[in-house]
């Protein structure tokens, strides 16, 4: 449950906001270490577990093969 916060409204304080942004800041920072260090399997799989966060999102639906999406309506009797 949220705390109340000086408005009376629910919600997170503004030094839970101040929190999460240094501990996002330390994050991004060890992860740049991470990442310019010597090539290894966990700088490959932090890279793959980021990747999903990072890159845009891509929504591309196709068919089988590679070619279109292939819809079939089937109409029922009333």
């Amino acid at each position: 449950m949220a705390k109340v916060n000086g408005t009376g409204k629910g919600g997170k304080s503004f030094q839970d906001r101040e929190l999460a942004a240094r501990v996002r800041t330390l994050t991004l920072e060890k992860i740049e270490r991470i990442l310019k260090g010597k090539k290894s399997r966990f700088q490959e799989a932090v890279i793959l577990r980021l990747a999903g966060a990072i890159l845009p999102r891509l929504n591309e639906v196709t068919g089988e093969g590679g070619g279109p999406v292939e819809v079939t309506l089937i109409k029922y009797a009333k």
